[in-house]
């Protein structure tokens, strides 16, 4: 009976350690992955903030976002097996895998203590102290009507001269009804007289601006987008006695909500040497236009753009209306090389974005940039706007398309290839030393954050804390706790920064 029973036991104990739970496997997931936007004050209709909150709609998670048929949750559209960016809102297959497993066994919970902190999801500023706040002059009423609207506001800048500008920060004032930003900047005083033609508050203007400002693609924000820092001696620049337009894109909801959204701008702290550029492959680029789309008809239009000068390559953005189904580009090099840029399987306009690279691409003299576009004017594309089919071409209204895809470049420096643009790198790692009584982490974090690193016993009581709510910048850092008065037992080293969280079983003897 003894040898039976130690028998079960050990099943037991096996089966236990195999088992999926909440604490231990699936909220570091949703916490790093889905919270950001699932969070209380979020710009998503529920939060997952607890093991309650997940455990309720565990059946929309599985909807959303592991079943392959539609998987259209975390949104983002580029194809991760082509090339990868910072800030990648996706899944992997392991934690696609994970969370299913974890559903198919009943959702458990497990051992509490193992549990991460929620990620800290800061009010006001990201950054910190912004040195030019720009507002909107007065709150927007955006009407109950269940239907989108694409509203443009001419906000002044009141600059007597010019700032190099490390930063620029969009915040939403009403994420509930925020769907996504556009900014230019405008010096020709046309968006004003726009504005002036509307009744209203601001103008509107589906896709683009009316007309072509300044700069057309300024800055941008979608949600979970975050702003960050440009890398020392790169700038942007705000031009003086410059107009922001801010384009917002305003989902659709059942009632009236107001929104007053402001832009932060970061001023560089440093003597910048290098000034972002861009171009854009357009329709002029086509080399078996014209662009022009038949009824009932799928095509592709491919691009060329030859690299006049050695850059580093920064972002890329497509830019399409609800014809676009596919876009893809790369750059041929010099000598032959191939690097694959960007591609996107099923576009949707909905989650257009600025796609920044992880890691600066040096692009050299003579590089050939090659993009294509793929419309489908068909019945069977069900985000078709035109009924009854019609034959389209290039315009700005929602029934007509685009084919614009833009790049953000610097001048090229040696070295810029190891150059991190910032992105996917929070990670923490803790190593007890038990000869030296010590508890060494290493941790990266890619957002100035207030960062809480802390030792906490099997239930999760916490023991020691070596870092607490410390404003650390972007970057790898060092930490070390004292563990001489800790007795030898299995403990949890947990973090909290801004959008990360981790927590991490330690054996100290």
């Amino acid at each position: 009976m003894k040898k039976g029973f130690a028998i079960l036991l050990l099943i037991s104990v096996i089966a236990a350690k195999a088992q999926t739970t909440f604490s231990e496997h699936i909220a570091p997931i949703i916490y790093n992955k889905c919270s950001s936007c699932h969070h209380a004050g979020g710009i998503a209709p529920m939060a997952f903030g607890s093991y309650a909150e997940t455990k309720k709609y565990a059946g929309m998670i599985m909807l959303s976002a592991i079943d392959p048929k539609s998987r259209f949750m975390p949104p983002w559209m580029p194809d991760a097996t082509y090339s990868h960016f910072a800030d990648e809102r996706l899944l992997t297959e392991n934690e696609t895998a994970l969370l299913k497993k974890w559903i198919d066994e009943g959702m458990p919970q497990g051992d509490a203590a193992a549990e991460p902190e929620l990620p800290l999801f800061p009010k006001g500023s990201q950054l910190g102290k912004p040195d030019l706040t720009i507002s909107m002059k007065e709150a927007y009423l955006h009407k109950g009507n269940n239907k989108d609207a694409y509203r443009i506001f001419v906000l002044p800048t009141h600059l007597k001269e010019g700032h190099n500008v490390s930063a620029i920060e969009i915040q939403p004032g009403n994420p509930k009804i925020a769907h996504h930003v556009i900014l230019g900047l405008d010096t020709t005083r046309t968006a004003e007289q726009l504005d002036a033609k509307d009744p209203g508050y601001g103008y509107e203007q589906y896709s683009g601006f009316g007309f072509y400002p300044t700069y057309s693609n300024w800055s941008g924000w979608v949600p979970g987008n975050k702003a960050r820092f440009l890398p020392e001696g790169i700038s942007n620049y705000i031009l003086p006695d410059s107009k922001v337009l801010l384009q917002m894109h305003y989902g659709p909801t059942p009632v009236d909500a107001t929104d007053s959204t402001v832009i932060n701008i970061f001023y560089n702290k440093t003597p910048a040497t290098r000034y972002i550029r861009g171009w854009v492959v357009s329709p002029n680029d086509i080399v078996d236009g014209p662009f022009y789309i038949p009824a009932n008809t799928t095509k592709t239009f491919h691009a060329k753009y030859k690299v006049v000068s050695d850059c580093s390559l920064i972002s890329v953005t497509p830019h399409s209306h609800w014809l676009g189904k596919k876009w893809e580009a790369f750059a041929v090099h010099p000598n032959g090389d191939t690097t694959k840029l960007i591609r996107i399987n099923d576009w949707d306009f909905n989650w257009q974005n600025f796609f920044s690279f992880q890691k600066f691409i040096k692009l050299e003299k003579g590089t050939v940039m090659y993009v294509s576009a793929t419309y489908d004017n068909t019945e069977k594309n069900y985000r078709n706007p035109n009924r009854p089919l019609r034959n389209v071409t290039w315009g700005e209204s929602t029934k007509d398309e685009m084919f614009l895809f833009y790049f953000a470049y610097v001048p090229y420096q040696k070295g810029d290839e190891d150059l991190e643009i910032g992105g996917n790198i929070n990670s923490m790692n803790a190593v007890s030393d038990n000869a030296a009584k010590k508890l060494r982490i290493d941790y990266n974090i890619s957002d100035n954050s207030a960062v809480s690193i802390k030792l906490c016993d099997a239930k999760g009581k916490e023991v020691s804390h070596v870092v607490k709510a410390l404003e650390t910048p972007a970057g790898k850092h060092q930490a070390e706790i004292d563990t001489k008065g800790v007795k030898p037992g299995i403990y949890w080293c947990k973090m909290n920064a801004a959008y990360f969280t981790e927590s991490q079983k330690i054996i100290i003897e």
